[in-house]
């Protein structure tokens, strides 16, 4: 199984960008394996009004897997994708529009966990949008059983400080130990990326580039091209994926052996 959840703990620090970015790059950076990304913000989606501009059929997404109260198999899952590209190498279970959806959704993120593991020995590996911690309804169970945990945020004062306190409730639930950590997206303005991984006492922090034209392609739709594939974000989203695969790898015995 290849479950990563990336989350934020304070507002808008780029995390469905990121998500994106992430599932664009992945199928490069691991030919052999797909991707799913998971919109599973229960504020309210960003993919859904965002870069997949609200067209989407009915009956699709976690909405979809709920209403069908079935077991929740990697096949469900699948059959309640959105394909961004031809191959289906790329794909995204959409998410909710209003909050108060959330309280139907428990049992879609318990079979998502099963259902992981499954999808990811047939090859197609999990990476989640949670959006920001601390909703009532926020789906833990996916924090507690993912491989790897990655707050994103900004390099201000108030982000960092949401990221210590946001860590350590992380670190509270997961326990200490390298599979939970933290990605910095945008410039280093006011503190570099070494004053922020001690200030949250880790030893490597990845850096998302800021990049307003490619963030902007993701965040509202728009054309795909040579231009958006050799950006600036998408560049970092791949040393990014390289580092969080390389997370789940010393996780399991003989990975990558």
């Amino acid at each position: 199984m290849s479950l990563i959840v990336l989350c934020s703990a304070t507002g808008a620090p780029g995390v469905t960008t990121t998500v994106l970015a992430l599932g664009w790059v992945w199928p490069l950076v691991f030919p052999a394996r797909r991707v799913l990304v998971v919109d599973a913000d229960v504020a309210g989606s960003g993919i859904l009004p965002g870069y997949l501009q609200a067209g989407v059929p009915a009956g699709m997404g976690v909405l979809g897997l709920a209403a069908e109260r079935a077991p929740i198999t990697p096949d469900a899952v699948l059959e309640h994708c959105v394909a961004l590209d031809p191959s289906e190498d790329r794909l995204v279970l959409t998410g909710i529009t209003d909050p108060a959806q959330a309280r139907a959704l428990w049992p879609v993120w318990s079979g998502l966990v099963e259902a992981a593991r499954d999808l990811g020995a047939s090859g197609v590996d999990v990476l989640v949008d949670l959006g920001r911690l601390g909703h009532r309804h926020e789906p833990t169970l996916l924090v507690e059983q993912a491989d790897v945990v990655a707050v994103v945020l900004g390099s201000t004062l108030a982000s960092v400080s949401g990221a210590v306190s946001g860590l350590r409730a992380l670190r509270d639930t997961r326990g200490p130990g390298p599979s939970t950590g933290a990605v910095v997206v945008g410039r280093s303005d006011p503190y570099t990326p070494g004053e922020i991984a001690r200030e949250l006492s880790l030893q490597h922090l990845p850096v998302v580039a800021h990049d307003t034209w490619a963030a902007g392609v993701l965040s509202t739709g728009g054309g795909l091209g040579w231009r958006f594939e050799r950006s600036a974000l998408l560049r970092s989203a791949r040393a990014l994926a390289t580092g969080l695969m390389a997370g789940v790898d010393v996780l399991v015995p003989g990975a990558g052996s």
